[in-house]
């Protein structure tokens, strides 16, 4: 089974560009394959941040309805769910 075929819930990353823990787990991302959709926090996305986690710090990430924060956390999830 291929990664996209395991990958069934939609990965949301509301990140930043000029956020280096949002860097870290993009590179995760692409180096496991996985299909996501960003979400850019400092335009559009920081009330939805603030929403989801309560705070305004990014990287978030929802996968379906989980919210993950931090990027140790959300690399550490990743890779144990799709590596």
């Amino acid at each position: 089974m291929t990664v996209a075929q395991q990958q069934r819930e939609t990965i949301k990353l509301y990140t930043g560009t000029y956020c280096p823990y949002c860097q870290r787990v993009k590179r995760e991302l692409d180096r496991l394959g996985l299909d996501y959709e960003p979400v850019n926090a400092d335009a559009d996305g920081r009330d939805e941040v603030i929403r989801l986690s309560g705070q305004r710090a990014i990287p978030i990430m929802t996968i379906g309805d989980e919210v993950l924060v931090d990027s140790s956390q959300i690399i550490r999830e990743l890779r144990g769910r799709y590596s």
